[in-house]
């Protein structure tokens, strides 16, 4: 794959998906049931609070081990932490186009590309 799929389950501000865009980063921006997604493996997973954890989790979905999990708060990182043991990365910033620019950079450097 050229560029990371981030599996985003929330509508993505305007500001946000025109980066993603010019990045020609592919994504799913649509709310969707996580459930849709049990057993599929992407490149990074991005969570935005605890609770979309939790909810990854109790549909049975199972992230790919050799995939980056981006936090952008203490307390999302600290979930990641306790339930993946994949690399967890906490944000320096939570402000949405913020936290999705650093887990870009995150992804691209944990690829080296």
């Amino acid at each position: 794959m050229k560029t990371p799929f981030f599996f985003i389950g929330k509508k993505l501000s305007r500001v946000t998906r025109q980066w993603l865009q010019k990045q020609q980063v592919q994504f799913i921006e649509q709310p969707f049931p996580v459930e849709q997604f049990v057993g599929g493996m992407f490149d990074a997973y991005l969570f935005f609070s605890p609770t979309g954890i939790d909810n990854f989790k109790a549909s049975g979905n199972f992230s790919n081990p050799s995939s980056v999990v981006l936090a952008n708060e203490n307390s999302t990182a600290r979930e990641a932490w306790k339930l993946f043991t994949n690399k967890v990365y906490l944000s320096p910033e939570n402000e949405e186009l913020s936290f999705v620019q650093y887990s870009y950079a995150r992804w691209m450097k944990e690829n080296n590309k």
